[in-house]
């Protein structure tokens, strides 16, 4: 029998060179919701160190943008750069999951809403970042360990 899910919230991001989804759980790990997009800027560790504060997780979860081979892309780097940004103010676990296709099945979620990309463009980092951290969840809840831990 697989021990209990650690009780508290857990955050999950969507890494992007512009925009970054975020998503997070309820406290009990049954919901997972979209939360925000942060601009990728200046002010990204001033946003992230707020957002952290905020949530107060039990651990984050980075998307890992490798290619359908499941080699690393240029993407898996900027993703690696990113957590080394969330490792100077959080302290807990960080993990990379493999995010291959959320963009694109977000847009497809989109499309069936019937919203178009200008539309829907804040969202699906968003609804990306609520695959992403949904796949750690069910890798927790299974017992075969959330995803790489970095």
């Amino acid at each position: 029998m697989n021990k209990p899910i650690e009780i508290g919230r857990r955050i999950g991001f969507d890494f992007g060179e512009k925009r970054i989804g975020v998503a997070t759980s309820d406290s009990e790990s049954i919901l997972v919701a979209p939360y925000k997009t942060i601009i990728n800027d200046g002010e990204l560790l001033l946003n992230l160190t707020n957002l952290l504060n905020e949530v107060n997780p039990v651990y984050v979860v980075v998307g890992d943008p490798k290619h359908l081979s499941g080699n690393e892309s240029a993407k898996s780097i900027a993703a690696l750069e990113f957590a080394k940004q969330i490792r100077q103010i959080f302290t807990g676990p960080i993990y990379f999951v493999d995010e291959r296709l959320t963009t694109q099945n977000a847009n497809s979620k989109m499309r069936e809403m019937g919203k178009n990309e200008k539309q829907s463009k804040a969202m699906i980092d968003q609804i990306a970042a609520v695959s992403i951290l949904e796949s750690a969840l069910l890798n927790e809840k299974s017992g075969t360990g959330v995803g790489r831990l970095f």
